[in-house]
């Protein structure tokens, strides 16, 4: 008796940990926009490259080393990107590929992609909106990451000055230090959103060995507390690795 008991315990344990709840609160990428900011405050880093920002046009490149590939608007300020593509997991909605008959412009042309998903579907715009899968990101290095896959790339071609970030075709490599966070939110978007193609089993064997190899820290779990009381729901693979006690609370204003 006492077997099949310590057995169910531990089954309901690896399945609490296997399951995730998704985004019910955000309502659109737009109003997710905004959290994501405040989330990142006080200590306003971005998480390519770690780099100082004070709000999303006041970017300090020399505080980590960056040095734009291309020195332009987007260089030089803060966007939110998203760590999963939208890309990726819009594709599995019928609306980003065929449109909807309500996806009609004024003058009659109709659409489809992420502005028709937006539209009319609401577990597209919860996705979209999830701040697990949002971060503040140097706009350039947006823009390069484009909708392209995780992974390793052969050498330490640096082309954005000190920033270990590297692009090759279509794969990118971020630095050690995020690739476990990188791994923990691919895991969490495809149990949140399962049916949706976030996580193939190659990217799984890959995210495995990154999460293994680059731990929760106490800057992933203050995030995830930031974002679970905004949100409402846990990464429960950042939160059962988080310790057990109880943050200290925040100072009210």
């Amino acid at each position: 008796m006492r077997g099949v008991i310590v057995t169910l315990f531990l089954l309901g344990l690896c399945f609490s940990i296997a399951t995730a709840d998704g985004n019910t609160q955000i309502m659109n990428f737009a109003q997710a926009k905004k959290y994501v900011f405040e989330i990142a405050s006080p200590e306003n880093r971005t998480f390519y490259c770690n780099c100082r920002f004070e709000d999303k046009n006041t970017l300090d490149l020399e505080s980590c080393g960056y040095v734009p590939l291309n020195d332009n608007a987007r260089a030089r300020r803060v966007e939110v990107e998203h760590i999963v593509p939208a890309e990726n997991f819009g594709r599995s909605f019928v609306e980003w590929r065929e449109g909807h008959a309500d996806c009609v412009r004024s003058n009659g042309v109709s659409y489809k992609g992420r502005r028709c998903a937006g539209k009319v579907n609401e577990t597209y715009r919860r996705m979209e909106a999830d701040l697990y899968n949002l971060t503040p990101a140097v706009g350039e290095l947006n823009a390069r990451r484009s909708n392209y896959r995780f992974g390793i790339i052969e050498g330490e071609e640096r082309r954005f000055g000190a920033c270990d970030f590297e692009v090759e075709g279509r794969v990118v490599e971020p630095r050690p230090e995020i690739r476990g966070d990188i791994a923990r939110v691919y895991f969490y978007m495809d149990k949140a959103y399962p049916g949706h193609g976030v996580l193939g089993d190659k990217s799984r064997k890959l995210f495995e060995a990154w999460a293994a190899e680059d731990g929760v820290d106490a800057a992933e779990c203050e995030r995830a507390r930031r974002i679970e009381r905004v949100q409402g729901n846990a990464n429960p693979f950042v939160k059962e690795s988080c310790a057990t006690t109880e943050p200290q609370k925040e100072e009210e204003e």
